[in-house]
């Protein structure tokens, strides 16, 4: 019986067949294994079922190589091709059947997707026409007509929606916030009211009520709305967050941190949200001043809740550093050092806390542990050689500063490691060493701004190559205008040259960066005047330099050098 049934079945297989069997007996239709269904079937198979992207992707390119008008092969191509092309392919599907719904709406999400929105507007449109009752399609042209700066003709395609579909909390949400725009509060008080009395446990309604009441300056009512929104779903997000916004614009920081700690406490709102919202609270100084305690109650269930996330063992230790709780944020990274979230970087971060506050065995230990841990680290090494320049370990410094540029993986960073040794030198007095390692750094990247401010600077204490020092003084200004420090190098050696005139036009500029605070520029300042014979504003100037912090015995010698020099 089971042939019977089948064989009549199989007389209706799709035309792309192959007849086989004997004259005299019964016709057997097999699948041609070379038509376009067949092999599209295949290519859709092997996506859903094998996960094979770039087999499906081989048969449909093949496909349209032979039809390239075949519309299925041409929407899939469109959906898994990158984005100019992906929009091509759809481009294609939609030519070859534009009233096809799903090819459509596909070819006007690629526009999108690739930001050609006014090409978008028409096939969304068209899609509206096709399917009257397609929300998307209302939407996305509502957000166009928005984004293109015509509020009310957005508002014209909700307010069709609205006709043709019926009620949808989603798109009146989006119209009353547009009204509210558009700061016709009338009607959305007036059609906010009408859709909560139609629809009374509609969250949304009664929030976008509340923002109208709000814009039209019926704080009260305002306030009433968001909370009847709330009791009608606590759970709601966006109301969540409106008020929460609204408390804040009102000065109501107690109420508005204990809406945000229900906030915090929503699985469904994402670490990365929460710390955003937590990096907006810190940034505030004063806000933050006023409520640390609170706002480190919340830091603490976010490191409940994600005790791994860098982020947020990050943002908890610069809190206790901010509360002045110095030692428990060292011993709270100090806990994160072998998460498997902690790169070189946080090593590196965590040392230069140890060493600000002077931790020095801990700061050992931490960087042995940080060289067992990542042994191919470029930077870790020359932190450490940092680190040793700081005890006055320079051949240690110089030791380590090898070790990272033989790990060094760029031309960049193999420049910057060699500054570093020269940085090294010049401290040992080593100048020549200093200006060979200073010229292997620039083989490898000439602009190293560093290098060439400190190789500048160096010539021109030494005067050697004055005018290649003025050069490379020059060429930093230029990289990084604005800046006092490369901005003196360029004036001293200019001094040196003796073309006062200009260097002293170039040190006001440096001085009017720095507000005149930084003492070595004062100094430069009073010694260019000087060699310009207005020793009175000289002395004015010498004398600012050990205000600002210039050790008062050394600027004796240097005025008792200098004046006998001349």
């Amino acid at each position: 019986m089971a042939v019977v049934v089948l064989l009549p079945l199989m007389a209706f297989a799709a035309p792309d067949t192959l007849s086989v069997g004997a004259a005299d007996a019964t016709r057997v239709f097999l699948p041609d294994s070379t038509s376009r269904s067949y092999r599209h079937t295949d290519a859709i198979k092997s996506i859903a079922i094998e996960r094979d992207t770039a087999r499906a992707r081989r048969i449909w390119l093949d496909i349209v190589a032979t039809d390239s008008t075949y519309a299925p092969a041409l929407y899939n191509l469109s959906r898994i091709e990158p984005a100019d092309r992906g929009v091509e392919y759809a481009e294609r599907a939609y030519r070859s059947d534009s009233s096809n719904k799903w090819y459509t709406h596909n070819y006007a999400s690629q526009l999108i997707a690739a930001r050609r929105y006014r090409e978008a507007l028409p096939i969304y449109r068209r899609l509206m026409r096709i399917d009257p009752r397609e929300i998307e399609a209302y939407h996305a042209l509502a957000v166009l007509y928005a984004a293109g700066g015509m509020p009310y003709s957005s508002i014209a395609i909700l307010d069709s929606a609205e006709q043709r579909i019926g009620h949808n909390s989603y798109l009146a949400a989006m119209r009353q916030r547009l009204l509210i725009e558009t700061r016709q509060y009338d009607k959305a008080i007036e059609r906010g009211q009408r859709i909560t009395a139609e629809f009374p446990y509609d969250a949304e309604a009664r929030t976008t009520l509340a923002e109208a009441y709000e814009a039209s300056g019926q704080d009260s009512l305002a306030r009433h709305s968001y909370r009847e929104a709330l009791a009608i779903d606590s759970t709601n997000l966006t109301t969540l967050t409106a008020y929460i916004d609204y408390l804040n614009r009102r000065g109501d920081i107690k109420e508005m941190l204990d809406y945000e700690e229900r906030l915090f406490r929503d699985k469904r709102v994402g670490v990365e949200e929460k710390v955003h919202r937590m990096e907006q609270y810190t940034s505030d100084v004063q806000f933050y001043g006023e409520n640390y305690i609170r706002i480190g109650g919340i830091m603490r269930m976010l490191q409940v809740d994600y005790p791994d996330n860098r982020k947020v063992v990050d943002m908890l230790a610069s809190h206790l550093l901010a509360i002045g709780d110095s030692e428990g944020a060292v011993k709270h990274l100090r806990n994160h050092l072998d998460d498997a979230s902690t790169t070189d970087k946080e090593y590196i971060a965590l040392l230069q806390l140890e060493n600000y506050l002077q931790y020095s065995d801990l700061a050992e230990e931490d960087l042995a542990r940080g060289l067992e841990r990542f042994p191919n680290s470029c930077e870790l090494h020359a932190f450490a050689g940092f680190m040793a320049t700081e005890r006055g370990e320079n051949k240690v410094a110089l030791d380590y500063m090898r070790q990272a540029l033989s790990r060094a993986t760029d031309d960049k960073d193999i420049s910057r490691m060699w500054g570093y040794i020269g940085d090294i030198y010049h401290e040992m007095k080593r100048d020549n060493a200093a200006f060979k390692a200073y010229d292997k750094a620039l083989q490898y990247d000439a602009d190293n701004i560093l290098v060439l401010n400190n190789y500048a600077y160096f010539l021109s204490i030494v005067d050697k190559r004055l005018e290649r020092a003025l050069e490379m003084a020059s060429r930093a200004i230029e990289l990084e205008a604005g800046n006092a420090t490369y901005i003196d190098t360029y004036a001293w050696v200019l001094h040196r040259l003796g073309r006062n005139d200009e260097a002293k036009s170039a040190m006001r500029q440096a001085l009017s960066i720095s507000r005149q605070r930084d003492p070595d520029l004062l100094l430069h300042y009073g010694d260019i005047l000087w060699a310009l014979g207005e020793k009175f504003m000289a002395d004015t100037y010498w004398q600012k330099a050990v205000e600002m912090g210039y050790d008062a015995d050394e600027m004796k010698q240097h005025i008792e050098q200098i004046k006998a020099e001349k």
